[in-house]
């Protein structure tokens, strides 16, 4: 992925404290006051503050939609949007079909539905199946193109704007790992709420600050993503930011096999020492890379971080599923309904 542009480094790599929480608005409340969450910085100089107001956790400094774009860039996505090999994008659309089918059981009825950050759109696609009208949103053209272009898919381009959709237009709205990309949490919630039916479900997925992950790893946890993720919610709080705007919480579930066994893995690998997601850049199509050849690049830790993944593994699904159990997994899924009056 090409370097961002060098004035965001030198927004990212201010060294006072002070002047990074002086750059760090509550993307909840609008306070201006915040607490470092862990002391020291991130390897590329962003920072996490909680607010003193409303406890939410975000990056410091925060940047721009122009200052960001560059975090963005096509590798992000790779060709087509198609980011592993064909393998793991099998396993991709398994875990979308899964998803697709909690929906159903939870709303047996099909309605519409909005998924906020559809990517490929294959969660869509297995819900159109069943008879729903579905619709979703991606940041940019490449990012949809094969919803749009080979599903067929109804996607609005650009960032979350709630003002191009009527209140009370969907039974099922989702924001999958996604309501951490968008730099206004308030207003992306609202909005959210108005859109929602009486009767129908908001549907967040979010990474975990409070996970016994983000615990041991701080600033090297794989989920943390930074300066991409504006917020970092924890159960608490995310569930009682939904109940404030009047919705019930209908489920709250941490293990998911798809984020939270990698997610310890590349973590620990992190700690060691070795180049910062070097496996995740492994288990990418070339496309989508960081260093385009990573085992010419950086061969021994290309190895060794192959063979420590093969050693983690037991370890790491144990531990997905020990802190699934304690209610402190790596992510947080809420299903969450906005009840008839």
């Amino acid at each position: 992925m090409a370097e961002p542009a060098a004035e965001v480094a030198a927004v990212a790599n201010r060294d006072e404290p002070a002047q990074a929480a002086s750059n760090s608005t509550c993307p909840w409340c609008g306070d201006h006051l915040s607490t470092a969450v862990w002391q020291g910085a991130s390897g590329n100089g962003f920072r996490l503050r909680r607010c003193d107001t409303c406890r939410l956790a975000h990056t410091a400094p925060q940047l721009s939609a122009e200052m960001i774009a560059p975090y963005y860039a096509p590798a992000y996505y790779g060709s087509g949007n198609v980011r592993f090999n064909k393998l793991f994008e099998m396993l991709v659309g398994w875990f979308r079909l899964r998803r697709a089918r909690r929906l159903q059981q939870l709303h047996p009825v099909p309605g519409a539905v909005l998924d906020i950050g559809c990517g490929r759109g294959h969660f869509l696609r297995a819900l159109r199946q069943q008879g729903w009208t579905c619709s979703g949103t991606e940041l940019t053209d490449t990012a949809a193109v094969h919803a749009r272009e080979t599903l067929g898919l109804d996607i609005h381009i650009g960032p979350f704007d709630g003002g191009q959709f009527a209140a009370c237009s969907y039974d099922a709205i989702y924001l999958w790992h996604v309501l951490e990309h968008i730099p206004n949490t308030y207003r992306a919630l609202v909005e959210a709420r108005r859109m929602v039916r009486p009767g129908g479900l908001l549907v967040i997925a979010v990474p975990n600050l409070a996970s016994w992950q983000a615990r041991v790893s701080h600033y090297h946890w794989f989920h943390l993503d930074l300066p991409r993720h504006y917020i970092h919610c924890s159960t608490p709080w995310l569930t009682g930011a939904l109940k404030d705007l009047g919705f019930r919480i209908v489920e709250v579930n941490h293990f998911s096999a798809e984020q939270n066994i990698y997610g310890w893995i590349q973590s620990l690998l992190n700690c060691t020492g070795l180049k910062f997601n070097l496996l995740y850049d492994i288990l990418r199509r070339p496309s989508a890379r960081e260093t385009r050849q990573p085992w010419l690049s950086h061969p021994a830790q290309s190895l060794l971080s192959v063979l420590l993944a093969f050693v983690l593994l037991p370890f790491a699904t144990l531990a997905m599923l020990m802190e699934a159990a304690f209610g402190v997994g790596g992510t947080i899924e809420v299903y969450a309904e906005l009840p008839n009056p």
